[in-house]
């Protein structure tokens, strides 16, 4: 579970399944679309907005007060930092990869390498 310290409470977040993932995927988009950009202010504001709303799929599980609306009105900028490592840490226990990190081998396909799929080299 993803711990998030949010207002000065601790909450723990189940990772997200299909639906909640489905809702997400708007917002996670658009914090890949604006991260990968200039990095202008606006871009930073519209992405912290972004991974409220994300964030808040879980929250409000937790306490149905934790909407994107308040957050946006009561979350600092000081809090920023540690909200994107649980958004990060979420992400990773739901199931999504970071951009641009290749998925690991499946047990399937290594169980399928031999002796005869390892180069040769000189020096055995």
């Amino acid at each position: 579970m993803a711990t998030i310290r949010i207002l000065g409470r601790d909450f723990a977040i189940a990772p997200y399944k299909l639906g909640e993932l489905r809702r997400a995927a708007p917002f996670i988009d658009n914090i890949q679309r604006k991260t990968d950009g200039s990095g202008s202010l606006s871009d930073l504001m519209d992405s912290a907005v972004d991974l409220l709303n994300v964030l808040s799929i879980g929250l409000v599980k937790v306490d149905p007060i934790l909407t994107p609306d308040y957050l946006e009105a009561n979350v600092s900028m000081d809090e920023f930092v540690g909200l994107q490592t649980a958004f990060v840490e979420l992400s990773e226990e739901s199931g999504l990869q970071r951009k641009g990190e290749a998925a690991a081998p499946t047990e399937a396909a290594t169980a399928g390498a031999s002796m005869m799929d390892l180069p040769s080299s000189s020096t055995i």
